[in-house]
């Protein structure tokens, strides 16, 4: 399976707290993006770990021998990967004090190859997206934001709150965490599987996002390096990553 990812530290910020990495295992490939809480101490250690953790989880516990539909089964995988990450970064912070108010985002996708399925999860505002000849959001931001409009705030209201972008989900010690799911079978259609930081996709409007991801003349390598450039040149203002899988 083919695939990119960038990780820069961006124009800005001093340290790049995002950690990216695709692992292959039986068929199956596990895509995950980090994104280390800036303004935390230890974000990049945060992010760190829990890459590390699902890496590790993925390898050496995922059920290769269930089938690619079992949702439920796949989905307890999940929740043991994160809840075992949670145990990591506890003892580390307990080890060294100084990181205990660290946090990360965490968005993955784990995909079956051979038939196209997709399944998503997501901690935070970090992001995965499905390319099918259109380019879709697949995740929702768990900010300040999203949880307004679910309490009946207008979009207009929703995003004149200053706190708009806050996390109410992350992944860290002492944080509180809940995650999103989602499943995407051979129907959707799938092409490229995408996840980005927030430094890469608050930085381009989509119909630039999905031109360069529909470019024929640039291989996957050079898609994901372009919409890093795009973001720098619109004056991102954190570490900027992405993962591409091209299914």
């Amino acid at each position: 399976m083919n695939y990119s990812y960038r990780s820069d530290v961006g124009l800005i910020r001093p340290e790049n707290q995002d950690r990216v990495g695709v692992s292959h295992k039986e068929g199956w490939t596990l895509a995950v993006l980090c994104d280390g809480m800036g303004g935390h101490y230890g974000g990049a250690k945060c992010a760190e770990i829990s890459l590390s953790s699902f890496q590790d989880s993925f390898l050496n516990f995922f059920p290769f021998n269930t089938s690619y539909q079992n949702k439920e089964v796949i989905t307890a995988w999940f929740v043991n990967a994160i809840d075992d990450a949670k145990r990591k970064l506890i003892n580390f912070a307990k080890q060294n004090p100084q990181y205990s108010d660290m946090g990360t985002t965490l968005t993955c996708a784990l995909i079956f190859g051979a038939k196209k399925h997709v399944y998503v999860f997501n901690i935070g505002d970090s992001r995965t997206y499905i390319y099918n000849g259109l380019l879709y959001q697949v995740t929702e931001d768990q900010n300040i934001f999203n949880k307004r409009l679910r309490e009946g705030w207008s979009s207009y209201e929703a995003y004149a709150d200053p706190n708009k972008k806050k996390l109410t989900s992350c992944l860290g010690p002492n944080k509180i965490n809940s995650y999103n799911g989602n499943v995407f079978n051979e129907t959707s259609n799938a092409q490229v599987v995408i996840l980005t930081s927030d430094g890469l996709h608050d930085f381009i409007d989509k119909p630039i996002f999905e031109q360069v991801v529909s470019r024929n003349d640039l291989n996957l390598e050079e898609k994901a390096e372009n919409l890093v450039l795009y973001a720098k040149k619109n004056a991102s203002n954190d570490n900027i990553s992405i993962v591409m899988v091209e299914l």
